[in-house]
């Protein structure tokens, strides 16, 4: 069974303005994470992730200048690499852009609600504040210490 999420932002910016950052490495690496390849054209592929463990790899299926990005998406929460599509479109309104993402072919409904609530509140803060002009070193993905043994023998816990 097939299962998909639908999610909405407006970010004050233009859709020339914010398409970049969906297809770009140094742009998206800017919200996104470490990313280790993008190539932003269908067939292009992406890896995106703190680690290996962590890590995002897709396949750009479409790209529309300003109005539309597809790629595949997997290699995390039991998705195997590519399992999964996201379309998002993005229309120019007044003073701004609606972008609306759509994430389809997710195995079940707890995967369909974790990546519905990774895109909101994760995602699509970082992609509106970055778009709009701002910075932050804060990443969807990132690279997290190894917590270790509080004995201080720097064994892991």
């Amino acid at each position: 069974m097939s299962t998909e999420i639908t999610r909405e932002i407006f970010i004050e910016a233009s859709p020339e303005t914010v398409y970049p950052y969906l297809t770009e490495q140094d742009k998206a690496s800017q919200w996104f994470g470490t990313i280790t390849e993008m190539e932003g054209r269908p067939g292009g592929r992406f890896r995106v992730g703190a680690h290996e463990d962590l890590m995002v790899t897709g396949e750009f299926v479409e790209t529309v200048p300003n109005r539309k990005v597809v790629f595949t998406w997997g290699g995390i929460e039991g998705l195997a690499g590519g399992e999964s599509t996201v379309e998002i479109t993005l229309r120019a309104t007044d003073g701004g852009t609606h972008l609306t993402l759509r994430h389809y072919d997710l195995p079940n409904e707890k995967a369909a609600e974790n990546f519905g609530q990774g895109w909101v509140v994760h995602a699509f803060p970082l992609l509106k504040l970055v778009a709009e002009g701002g910075s932050t070193e804060e990443r969807c993905f990132r690279r997290v210490p190894t917590p270790r043994n509080p004995s201080g023998n720097g064994q892991v816990a």
